[in-house]
């Protein structure tokens, strides 16, 4: 007898959180926020924390959400329940409800509910990435659903208004857009909206599932950057405020008009550091300790989200060897250095600087007697009168075989004398000891070779 085939398993993603981009402020209702503040931060621009309740099918693009604020937070069969009902797209009632374990201790008895009406709550994996995806993904929502969904009054946006946009966009897979964004998931996005809906139950037949919020609610704002000052604006049609992290200018206004900061990023030199550290020896996180600053304040700093303070913007810049061209007016890498080929536009960039716009004739030290480094190759950047710069790539490796075509003006292979070239590779290997030995062992080559480089390209010979 023929087996019957077992029907999928329907499987939703349930997430509370509080909205990392939409907060609710008494005069002017909704207010967007372009990059992510903390609650505690927001409460001096008169913003209150909004709670963005949100159902999505299991690895689908296909999702339910809506709000309420902080402080009059919505039982869970509720939200539940009006998810099933309202949202054609979720199909009614899913097999198995996953959660994440901050709600399951916050609603305890949102498992035995469930159990009522035949849904199995299941309590995600630490390493599970698929339920964080769906609430990732809800919250980027948060930043276009004021713009495309939402209707205001009086130039505001209200909650009921944010939550009736929100129910619009729940059903944008039916539009024939929707299909050009999913790529490859629109097979299995019309598999599951051919599956037979599942009627929730009537009113009353789950009890009243109450939770308990927590500081688990914004845990997203472990990754946000310091703070820094904003201003509040409206968008560019005048329908609803923004707050916005930016140099406060003379027609914004803020928290409180006597606070005065001055907040400015560092020309390019963010960039420099970005570019230097990825081809540097040593990690991040040492070049970062070595810095006296913390890997997550450099982070911050290459992605030019946060500034550094006198003190460690100058330690840092001393550390990597980076210098203000006056001339130029913007900071370049001064060197030397030792780097490593890993990426080809960081070290495009940083290479480019230190030759200052490829004034110089690289080319691969080899020996001229005996074998090579078995497991690096060694270029020579030779800039006009400066002290020479070694890069050294992986043998083997992509980015090897693909320098001479990266380094402009490359001059082919200098064959140098045993002596020398073992002198490069000692000096490569102290180099990337430590952050700190990087431009002291280069600039201490630099001075053994004086006069093979000082007024002219050096060319070994």
């Amino acid at each position: 007898m023929n087996q019957q085939t077992q029907p999928p398993q329907r499987m939703h993603h349930f997430y509370i959180s509080i909205a990392k981009r939409l907060y609710q402020h008494p005069e002017h209702g909704i207010v967007l926020v372009d990059d992510p503040v903390r609650v505690k931060e927001a409460a001096r621009y008169g913003l209150s924390p909004i709670i963005l309740y949100g159902i999505t099918v299991a690895g689908l693009p296909i999702r339910w959400m809506t709000f309420s604020s902080a402080d009059d937070l919505r039982p869970l069969d509720e939200i539940l329940l009006e998810g099933w009902r309202t949202t054609e797209g979720l199909r009614g009632l899913p097999d198995v409800l996953r959660i994440n374990r901050h709600l399951a201790a916050a609603a305890p008895a949102l498992a035995e509910e469930m159990a009522k009406i035949g849904v199995r709550v299941d309590v995600a994996a630490p390493k599970d990435q698929s339920l964080p995806g769906s609430m990732r993904s809800a919250q980027d929502v948060c930043w276009y659903l004021p713009r495309f969904y939402c209707r205001y009054e009086d130039g505001c946006l209200s909650l009921p208004a944010l939550c009736r946009g929100a129910l619009e966009e729940s059903g944008r897979y039916r539009r024939d857009t929707f299909r050009s964004c999913i790529g490859g998931k629109a097979d299995a996005v019309d598999e599951w909206l051919a599956l037979p809906v599942r009627e929730p139950p009537k009113t009353g037949a789950l009890s009243r599932i109450d939770w308990t919020p927590g500081p688990w609610l914004h845990s997203w704002e472990a990754s946000l950057p310091p703070e820094c000052p904003r201003f509040f604006t409206r968008d560019e049609s005048d329908k609803f405020s923004l707050l916005l992290a930016e140099e406060l200018p003379s027609s914004s206004w803020g928290p409180d008009d006597d606070i005065t900061v001055d907040y400015e990023y560092d020309d390019n030199l963010f960039e420099c550091v970005r570019d230097l550290v990825e081809c540097w020896p040593n990690p991040p996180a040492e070049i970062a300790r070595s810095a006296g600053i913390t890997l997550r304040e450099l982070q911050w700093f290459m992605a030019d989200k946060a500034p550094l303070d006198e003190q460690k913007r100058v330690a840092l810049m001393e550390l990597l060897g980076i210098q203000y061209d006056e001339r130029l007016e913007m900071f370049l890498e001064v060197g030397p250095y030792t780097l490593v080929a890993r990426k080809q536009i960081p070290l495009e960039g940083t290479c480019g600087n230190i030759t200052l716009g490829w004034d110089a004739s690289p080319c691969e030290i080899v020996p001229a007697s005996g074998e090579a480094d078995p497991s690096w190759r060694y270029f020579l950047l030779n800039t006009f009168g400066e002290p020479p710069s070694i890069v050294m790539a992986p043998r083997g490796e992509t980015i090897a075989d693909r320098l001479p075509d990266v380094l402009v003006n490359y001059s082919g292979i200098a064959y140098v004398p045993r002596s020398l070239y073992k002198d490069v590779v000692a000096t490569c290997a102290r180099a990337a000891r430590e952050p700190a030995a990087n431009v002291s062992e280069m600039s201490k080559f630099a001075e053994r070779h004086k006069e093979h480089w000082e007024d002219a390209e050096w060319w070994p010979e």
